[in-house]
């Protein structure tokens, strides 16, 4: 820690600003209002049939969730309260994780869903935000030493991960990695660390396509069509290996190649909303056109000018809008609290985005804001509730804190963490 932290005396400044405020509402709420009309789209078939009402339930999330995250938005996260609550909230969605293995509703070979009445939850997606909010606070703790910091965070991490692979659910489970893996290395690395990896993710990314483009052509034996052995263990089940098996394929299997198709189908500016033949001749399965395949209905319908291209721009302004405020947070446990939440957003785009064009088997793993799930919505509507809060505390004093100095490390312009004098006193213990 000592190399990364310049000792500049930095001057504490006000909460989030009007522009970033209005930004954030803004994004969120056209991400939101897409999210609706094109869910409401995979459920039109035509005038003479009635539409499935989908998104009126999504409203009805989206409503629930906005006051969920306004609510935490006000939580002063650097007070003992809030600690307390993240975890109790930790614990419970642990609980749950158990419960939902021994009565949850199994539906398509997993068990993934608790039932009360008409409603499902999945606890596997409040249990992702709490698990990171307490990585978090593991990892900023300002007086564990790192043994301690490093056990705590491998029992934090490892305990819902393993029982979401057990319902199994690979794709939440696997969702918790790169924000675990940004929170360390944000934690150990310098600047020159930082350039390192970030050429090191080019080159793998650059490496890992060319070994699909040449696995697809020479499948291994074990994938081949009659070669997978049959049965299950406790985390692989037989459609584990047939999703791979179709990944490698060049051909994919038939949701694979209908989302793509359908995306394709738009061209640049859609066959206008409510337009979509392939959605509507349910060549895209109606069962997954509103969650794992939505980006595909609104590439067909909008197209790349008027629907994809805005929605990843949005998601940008939004990841961007996190990554700043993270950067200029009012301590470490808040910029980290930040971080595991852009960054478990960014992974649910990218990959969600990655198995509509065929880069990433799929997992399941649905887009923020635009996908149909009442449990996943609530969740990332918490999480922006929570980012949103670390920008209006940025630059306060803590909670029974009057001194506004605090030492900075930087990384660009983006990134430009103050640590408290809170955890500049626990630095004799950093490796």
């Amino acid at each position: 820690m000592t190399d990364r932290l310049s000792g500049t005396g930095v001057k504490a400044r006000g909460g989030a600003s009007p522009l970033g405020q209005a930004a954030l509402c803004l994004t969120v709420g056209l991400l939101a209002v897409y999210g609706l009309f094109f869910i409401y789209s995979t459920g039109y078939i035509g005038d003479a049939y009635p539409v499935r009402p989908n998104w009126q339930r999504q409203m009805v999330w989206l409503g629930v969730g906005a006051v969920l995250g306004w609510l935490l938005s006000r939580w002063d996260i650097r007070r003992d309260d809030w600690r307390l609550g993240v975890w109790l909230g930790y614990g419970v969605w642990v609980v749950a994780l158990v419960v939902v293995l021994a009565v949850g509703v199994k539906i398509g070979g997993a068990r993934r869903w608790l039932v009360a009445g008409p409603l499902f939850v999945q606890p596997a997606e409040f249990a992702k935000l709490f698990t990171l909010l307490a990585a978090a606070q593991v990892l900023g703790h300002p007086s564990w030493r790192w043994p301690v910091r490093w056990g705590g965070l491998l029992l934090v991490v490892l305990a819902p991960f393993a029982l979401m692979l057990a319902e199994p659910s690979f794709g939440n489970a696997f969702a918790l990695l790169p924000a675990v893996t940004a929170l360390v290395c944000f934690r150990l690395l310098s600047l020159g660390w930082w350039r390192a990896m970030f050429c090191l993710l080019v080159l793998t990314a650059l490496v890992l396509s060319a070994g699909l483009a040449w696995l697809r052509v020479n499948p291994p034996a074990f994938l081949e069509e009659g070669q997978a052995a049959s049965g299950q263990t406790m985390f692989f089940h037989d459609y584990h290996i047939r999703r791979l098996r179709s990944f490698l394929n060049p051909q994919g299997d038939w949701n694979e190649r209908q989302a793509v198709m359908t995306l394709a189908g738009g061209g640049v500016l859609g066959k206008g909303y409510l337009q979509g033949t392939m959605k509507g001749l349910g060549y895209l399965p109606r069962t997954v056109a509103p969650t794992d395949f939505i980006f595909s209905v609104i590439g067909e319908e909008a197209g790349l000018l008027r629907g994809t291209l805005p929605v990843l721009l949005l998601y940008g302004i939004l990841v961007s809008l996190g990554l700043h405020w993270a950067g200029h947070a009012a301590d470490l446990r808040s910029a980290l609290t930040g971080i595991a939440v852009v960054m478990l957003l960014a992974t649910h785009v990218m990959v969600n985005v990655g198995m509509t064009v065929r880069l990433i088997p799929v997992i399941g793993l649905p887009l923020p804001l635009l996908s149909y799930g009442g449990s996943f919505t609530l969740a990332t509507l918490m999480g922006i509730g929570v980012m949103a809060g670390i920008a209006r505390q940025r630059g306060q004093p803590a909670p029974g804190e009057a001194d506004d100095t605090f030492r900075q490390w930087r990384l660009g312009n983006l990134l430009v963490i103050k640590m408290s004098r809170l955890e500049s006193a626990s630095r004799p213990d950093a490796p």
